[in-house]
């Protein structure tokens, strides 16, 4: 954590301790009842329906995709077991299908060894491209990656950091705006809390890359916004988050009776940080926000009690708009475009931020509109969809939606 809210971090792997941190730091001082320093503007922006036009001014003109047709291209989920992952991969398979490719999606368990095959499958069965991203780190095939580029192959990828991206050397990669989910977090929670100050406790998994990128962040507006804001952390690693979460979030909760709002870091951690709420029986009193990632089961969480009480902000981009994006990138390497993106040529879409009172709309539309569909068809050269073929388009044939 930043100097002005420090910390020192739960070194926990399994969530029972806390580790205090207050924000001390100057800034728009929340003590006094004031949330003056919140955007409370772009609060009310990520909870709408998301626009192309915003966007568009990233995604370049538009690329001549006539020699891409027949080209085989590998796409490789993180982790085929995350349903966001797969949505992703489909995505990108439909768009690069429907400009004349032959995509393959590489199912796999997650592991190095499987992610080594299928670059080596598309260096050895006469690929151009590979598609990777979604809780996944290249550096674990860096000499895979580098094979692959010297065998003439291109590459897009999701979700780097930049870090990563300059480890391999690959710089068409698109990403989440993982410190503006962040800084909106912070925002919310304190426009809710009117400004006074409240005692916080964040639930996050600092192996995951994404972590620091957040935390920092937050504690940097938490400064701006809420210098008498306290913050207390419990660690829990992706692997134990089933068996430690509610163990953790109890005992926090139990050690800091005062405490009011949660910041669990990522949405996954919801259905574990509510057992853990219940177990220490703050199901009332008690407000969630951040839980990164979303995603149509957490979604649901926001639609019915506890959750529509409890969960009052999920942050996370739209996987089948995630898709696109990375087949936008590869198009540009491999038609010899520059990559997107400006800070470390990475470029992102947008995360709706969702709340219980558009919950019911995001779970039975996708949330995300329609209009990018056609925005990045348009981009490719391709004809426009319309009626059902759109909906489907958007919605990955209805699978990322369900009735509340």
């Amino acid at each position: 954590m930043l100097a002005a809210c420090s910390s020192s971090t739960s070194a926990s792997t399994g969530g029972g301790s806390s580790a205090p941190s207050s924000a001390t730091g100057g800034g728009a001082s929340a003590s006094g009842g004031s949330s003056g320093g919140v955007d409370s503007a772009a609060l009310t922006t990520a909870q709408a329906v998301p626009n192309f036009s915003q966007f568009a001014g990233q995604y370049g003109g538009k690329v001549d995709i006539s020699s891409l047709k027949g080209k085989k291209v590998m796409i490789v989920p993180g982790v085929s077991a995350l349903a966001a992952c797969t949505e992703i991969a489909q995505a990108a398979s439909a768009l690069a299908k429907a400009s004349g490719m032959v995509p393959t999606i590489f199912a796999n368990n997650g592991t190095t060894a499987e992610h080594n095959a299928a670059i080596e499958n598309a260096i050895h069965q006469g690929y151009a491209a590979v598609m990777m991203g979604c809780a996944y780190d290249p550096t674990t095939n860096a000499p895979a990656i580098a094979q692959a580029i010297k065998a003439g192959l291109k590459f897009s990828f999701y979700g780097l950091t930049p870090a990563q991206e300059e480890a391999i050397k690959v710089n068409y990669v698109n990403v989440d705006p993982y410190a503006l989910d962040a800084k909106l977090s912070v925002d919310q929670a304190v426009q809710h809390a009117n400004g006074k100050p409240f005692t916080a406790l964040s639930v996050t998994s600092n192996a995951t890359a994404a972590t620091a990128l957040m935390r920092d962040a937050m504690n940097a507006e938490l400064a701006k916004v809420c210098p008498q804001c306290k913050v207390n952390e419990v660690n829990v690693e992706v692997p134990k988050w089933t068996t430690d979460i509610s163990g953790a979030v109890s005992s926090a909760l139990l050690q800091h009776p005062d405490t009011s709002v949660l910041f669990p870091y990522y949405a996954g951690m919801l259905t574990y940080v509510l057992q853990g709420m219940q177990s220490a029986h703050k199901s009332t009193g008690v407000t969630a926000y951040l839980n990164f990632g979303g995603g149509t089961p957490f979604i649901k969480l926001q639609t019915q009690q506890p959750g529509s009480s409890i969960i009052q902000g999920q942050l996370g981009g739209y996987p089948p708009w995630t898709g696109y994006l990375m087949f936008l990138q590869l198009a540009r390497s491999l038609t010899g475009m520059p990559a997107l993106g400006t800070a470390n040529n990475q470029v992102y879409g947008p995360n709706r931020l969702v709340t219980p009172s558009n919950a019911g709309e995001v779970l039975q539309t996708g949330g995300n509109g329609t209009d990018w569909v056609n925005g990045f068809r348009g981009l490719l050269g391709l004809p426009d969809l319309s009626g059902s073929a759109l909906t489907a388009a958007a919605t990955l044939n209805g699978s990322m939606t369900e009735t509340p």
